[in-house]
């Protein structure tokens, strides 16, 4: 299964092809944002305090082999929708931290497969991002950076980061 995130209007997300099974999120109707309470990280592991249809995202993401995030870019970063609903994500990971290629990040919460970077029978999840909009080179550079740097804390096995003018050409060039 995989998790789609989006920020495309219905007639736009009706033109990708998606499996059957994969779980579709669509981020202009997520309302609440994520206010730091720690709730899903301590009170209530991977539930969100707000009672929506993104309160058990992280179930989405434990249940998937892939996230995929498509995302209008905004000044080389996800656009508002789609930040809000990877910040109700924070319960896929735990609190405690580990240092992952010389850094400190947030250790992994599911069991799945072995991973040098993260403890014994960690779960690990292909990140992809696919960005659209006229988006400048430097823009890009931190894109991809955002990506790497998304991937590493949500302990993907993988992620790849593409780049498309409209979602015309998004449909053509990735989802046909």
């Amino acid at each position: 299964m995989r998790t789609i995130i989006h920020d495309l209007n219905k007639k736009d997300i009706k033109k990708l092809k998606f499996n059957k099974d994969d779980k579709i999120i669509d981020a202009l109707s997520c309302k609440n944002s994520c206010v730091g309470c720690f709730s899903c990280w301590i009170k209530h592991p991977k539930n969100c305090i707000y009672k929506d249809n993104y309160s058990n995202i992280t179930n989405f993401l434990k249940e998937s082999d892939e996230l995929i995030i498509i995302s209008k870019s905004r000044y080389g970063c996800y656009n508002s929708q789609i930040k809000r609903v990877l910040e109700r994500c924070i319960g896929y990971v735990l609190p405690y931290f580990i240092i992952r290629n010389n850094e400190i990040h947030h250790e992994a919460r599911y069991e799945k497969e072995i991973n040098f970077y993260a403890r014994k029978g960690t779960k690990q999840i292909k990140l992809k991002a696919y960005f659209y909009g006229n988006i400048t080179k430097e823009e890009k550079k931190c894109l991809i950076k955002l990506v790497k740097a998304n991937s590493i804390n949500l302990n993907a096995k993988d992620y790849s980061v593409y780049f498309s003018k409209n979602i015309k050409e998004m449909t053509n060039v990735y989802f046909n």
